[in-house]
């Protein structure tokens, strides 16, 4: 989403980003999105006609980014080792830069509301695990393996934003996870 000279559009979604990911789907309204913009409701209207269309978008666009950077991450890896220590840096990191795009997404998963969206991010992590499974590399099944993944890097982020984990630096919050991760795998 844009910084400085973005367009009304942009400068909604971000507004709403911003919102849903304090306020939660149901809490948020188009009057407070319009506040938080400095424009009309009419004005939101011109752009999106529901709330559900900006929350679609939102999530559309989010789950694209991170979509990209997993298969990124993932394609620059060899082994499958390197593969599952990059989805972790890739989720960790992007916890961190998109705190607000982050916490939207657990908001979506946890609540299930708003639109039905297809490819989530999770869905290509799965995809690997079910290679690993497949492989006998992977000592629980893909789901679980899934959970325990994505379990620990939503506390992680929750632990950090709450000031938990303030004496560990990134590196060491990492490395600890890419440890326990790692316990997924035979030897």
């Amino acid at each position: 989403m844009g910084g400085k000279g973005s367009s009304t559009r942009e400068k909604i979604l971000e507004a709403a980003l911003k919102l849903f990911s304090k306020k939660g789907f149901r809490e948020t309204t188009i009057k407070d999105i319009s506040k938080e913009v400095g424009i009309t409701e009419g004005a939101i209207y011109r752009h999106f006609s529901t709330k559900e269309e900006i929350i679609s978008s939102l999530l559309n666009e989010i789950t694209q980014e991170l979509r990209q950077k997993l298969l990124e991450s993932i394609q620059k890896e060899e082994t499958d080792e390197g593969r599952l220590k990059a989805i972790i840096d890739t989720l960790l990191e992007y916890a961190s830069a998109k705190p607000e795009s982050f916490r939207f997404l657990n908001l979506y998963h946890l609540l299930k509301e708003g639109p039905q969206v297809e490819n989530l991010p999770g869905e290509i992590i799965l995809r690997f695990l079910n290679e690993l499974y497949l492989k006998g590399k992977l000592v629980v099944f893909p789901e679980v393996a899934l959970a325990v993944i994505t379990g620990t890097v939503e506390r992680i982020f929750i632990f950090k934003e709450k000031g938990i984990l303030n004496k560990y630096t990134d590196k060491e919050i990492k490395n600890s996870v890419e440890a326990l991760t790692q316990k997924l795998l035979k030897k």
